[in-house]
């Protein structure tokens, strides 16, 4: 008799299965010799002293983390021992230093706004002269329109550079004319681009109407033009009318620098001979290039007298302008010790300056405001803003006169009068020396325009009309533009595009100022 190892009931020999519970007990003899505790047991190894197994993990990862607290102090103290070194060491400070001015340059520059301009563009600009009488009798203008000129990158010199074994660096077209015409009575008048050869009015061409146009050269009374090269227009309107002189300059216009700066679209021309702070020279060197003729002009201080109430448009006197003195000084003070006398950074600091403090006036008063004025009232237009800074550069010698003309929108859709500087600057002896460059001809002269954020840059955008000439009484020849008379007589002068083309894509000027601390 056998035992069912599942349920202890008796089995019979032979028995595969238990007939009282049903479980196979065929080949369970291990499990029988549990049941009656007939164990073969093998020795079991030795116990080891020491921790839990468990514990023993645990204190590995603990003495892991030990590990890391110990290499991230000793980390913590190299780092601070490098910034010890930077701050102590003045060459590594400096490297430093110019790597994070960097860095932070160019994350300036990336958020900075900025203004979309052509490389290049041909267009027709209309200067249009409406005249409406509504008196009784008829009206009469006497008009002087400015013809203007092709104009290059270096208006004072031969060349834009040259060097000392006789090669040059020929001037750059920033402005060609290719068509001037004027348009009367229904009628389309020719104009020489260069204004020549001259036409007096005694031999002024006659339209239908019995209106006069004529371009005589300079000279004084309502015969000749007041300025320069100019167009002369006599004409009557009956009361009761509606009469448009229009004259029509097509053009050709690009984009050129005088400014050596990595922010300078590689595209644009004149950049490789542009100045920059380092390349700057000295208050001094001024006279010693391009024979100091520019310095002979356009150094005067004070500048342009408009008389009266309105005085002195250009001033730098502590007694007639001390508030532009003040500015001047204030500026001057600001830059570091190594820089108090380079050209190039008090003019940019300048440039800056106004930019930062005087807001653009909407509002501005018919006869602009003197630089002083400007910087009383604390904003300015362009003829404002112009003065302002050209009176802070006359205080130290440095060159610069006015530009007038025309500026529109990147798409010539808008047209406004405007006025902006041009400005000499020269390069330091040394940088001339070592780039074998001739030292008379070691200098830029470039447009600077303060409201527009165009800082050594002309634009296609910019129509220029005429750039100053010596004596200053030029700009008020300029200014006066001709005469009119009548009862009820008026006349409104604008500007309008007759197709364009742009060409060589497009560039960003950015708004940023320079730190030169």
């Amino acid at each position: 008799m056998g035992t069912c190892p599942f349920c202890r009931a008796q089995t019979l020999p032979g028995d595969s299965i238990c007939y009282s519970c049903g479980r196979v007990i065929t080949g369970t003899s291990g499990m029988d010799s549990r049941v009656k505790g007939e164990f073969m047991r093998s020795p079991t190894r030795r116990a080891r002293q020491g921790m839990a197994p468990k514990h023993v993990e645990m204190t590995k990862a603990s003495s892991k983390r030990r590990g890391r607290k110990k290499r991230s102090r000793i980390n913590q103290l190299g780092l601070v021992a490098f910034i010890a070194f930077v701050f102590f060491t003045p060459e590594a400070r400096q490297f430093v230093l110019a790597k994070w001015a960097e860095v932070e340059e160019y994350m300036m520059e990336a958020i900075a706004p900025y203004q979309v301009y052509p490389l290049e563009a041909e267009y027709t600009v209309v200067r249009s002269i409406d005249l409406w009488n509504n008196g009784s009798g008829n009206g009469h203008l006497e008009e002087s329109i400015p013809l203007p000129m092709d104009v290059t990158s270096n208006e004072g010199g031969a060349v834009s550079i040259a060097y000392t074994d006789g090669t040059e660096v020929a001037k750059s077209d920033v402005q060609t004319i290719i068509d001037l015409e004027l348009r009367i009575d229904n009628e389309i008048i020719s104009i020489p681009n260069d204004g020549l050869p001259y036409r007096s009015k005694a031999n002024a061409i006659i339209t239908q109407d019995g209106n006069e146009v004529w371009w005589p050269g300079q000279g004084s009374g309502s015969d000749y033009c007041p300025h320069g090269s100019c167009v002369r227009v006599s004409i009557d309107v009956p009361s009761g009318t509606h009469e448009t002189v229009d004259f029509a300059v097509t053009l050709h216009s690009s984009t050129h620098t005088w400014w050596h700066s990595t922010r300078m679209d590689g595209k644009i021309d004149g950049k490789s001979e542009g100045v920059s702070v380092h390349r700057s020279g000295t208050f001094d060197d001024i006279s010693e290039r391009g024979m100091g003729a520019r310095i002979n002009e356009f150094s005067d201080n004070p500048w342009y007298d408009r008389g009266g109430q309105y005085g002195w448009a250009i001033d730098g006197r502590q007694s007639t302008a001390p508030l532009v003195h003040q500015t001047a000084a204030s500026i001057e003070a600001s830059l570091p010790s190594n820089l108090k006398d380079n050209a190039y950074a008090y003019a940019r600091a300048t440039f800056d300056w106004l930019n930062d403090n005087v807001p653009y006036d909407t509002s501005a008063p018919n006869i602009a405001r003197s630089g002083e004025q400007c910087l009383q009232a604390g904003l300015g237009d362009c003829d404002e803003q112009s003065n302002a800074f050209m009176s802070i550069m006359r205080i130290k010698g440095i060159p610069t006169w006015y530009v007038f003309g025309a500026l529109s929108d990147s798409q010539f859709q808008t047209w406004e009068g405007h006025a902006w500087a041009y400005i000499m600057l020269p390069m330091s002896d040394e940088w001339c020396e070592n780039n074998n460059v001739v030292l008379e001809t070691c200098y830029v002269e470039g447009a600077v325009d303060v409201v527009n954020h165009k800082w050594l840059v002309h634009t296609p955008t910019a129509y220029i009309d005429w750039i100053e000439e010596a004596p200053w009484d030029n700009v008020d020849g300029y200014y006066a533009g001709g005469s009119i008379s009548g009862n009820d007589f008026k006349r409104l002068r604008s500007f309008y595009t007759e197709g364009y083309e742009i060409m060589g894509g497009t560039w960003d000027n950015k708004w940023l100022g320079e730190d030169f601390s």
